[in-house]
């Protein structure tokens, strides 16, 4: 039986005593619940290749294929390898707090992280809570919120709104099962509100941001070989830690897109 452990009062939970490599009904179902509670969700002790997360992700959601990262593997395609060699310095999606594909529709749902080769010490993943983010502002602030969409490009830092990698979205979102909403804007993609520009923005983006990313709406895991997170990006924004130097690191990643139902 699958044994449940709360990480914070935000968001983040362990899950043990669950095989992702063969998944059965009932372990989706629980994963999905797990999921849907507590938005992110670490579970210890698994080994899978890339097939088999292929396999996990096509569970929640049809694949995404990165239209423009050029990472994934030729026989397995949705599946990227984020590697970080001893002599490199940057690292894959650690450049701000954000939500991965938020720059399409449907946009990015369920994403699963799976850590193959992990560096001694550092490297961890901090995750937001949008959704305990926007139960603290006040009534007016979230009525207002509710009225305007944002709109959200790969190109987003460099100011750019490209075709076909640009979507507009509402700034406020309901989870479909819990009925909880949350913020659906992030650093990396979003550019402007929807309506107003880039300059007009900027000062309430910048309030929402620094809003998400306070402490008590944030959770840490801890890398430990083997291990494997899977987080909600509707109500969640990720951030590798680049705090290791000199070692390498490897994990594989997959991320499915949204469907009408979840």
């Amino acid at each position: 039986m699958t044994s449940i452990t709360k990480l914070t009062g935000s968001l983040g939970a362990t899950l043990a005593d669950i095989d992702l490599a063969a998944p059965s009904t009932e372990d989706i179902s629980v994963l999905k619940k797990c999921l849907n509670e507590h938005l992110v969700v670490f579970v210890e002790d698994q080994d899978l290749d890339r097939y088999q997360l292929s396999a996990l992700g096509r569970r929640f959601g049809p694949p995404f294929l990165h239209p423009l990262v050029n990472n994934g593997f030729d026989d397995c395609p949705d599946v990227l390898e984020l590697r970080r060699e001893p002599d490199q310095t940057i690292m894959f999606g650690g450049a701000s707090w954000h939500a991965d594909v938020t720059w399409l529709k449907p946009n990015g749902y369920v994403s699963i992280l799976h850590g193959k080769i992990l560096p001694e010490t550092g490297g961890d993943t901090a995750f937001a809570s949008t959704i305990a983010a926007f139960e603290s502002l006040s009534t007016g602030m979230q009525e207002q919120l509710r009225k305007l969409n944002a709109v959200h490009s790969y190109y987003g830092p460099s100011g750019e709104e490209t075709e076909p990698f640009l979507a507009n979205h509402p700034v406020v979102r309901m989870h479909p099962t819990t009925g909880r909403e949350g913020i659906y804007l992030n650093r990396m993609f979003v550019t402007r509100f929807e309506g107003m520009t880039a300059e007009e923005s900027q000062p309430l983006l910048s309030y929402l941001y620094g809003l998400m990313e306070q402490h008590e709406f944030t959770c840490r895991f801890k890398w430990r070989q083997s291990g494997v997170i899977l987080w909600d990006n509707r109500f969640t924004l990720h951030y590798p830690i680049n705090d290791f130097i000199g070692e390498r690191r490897v994990m594989i990643r997959t991320t499915v897109l949204e469907l009408s139902d979840t």
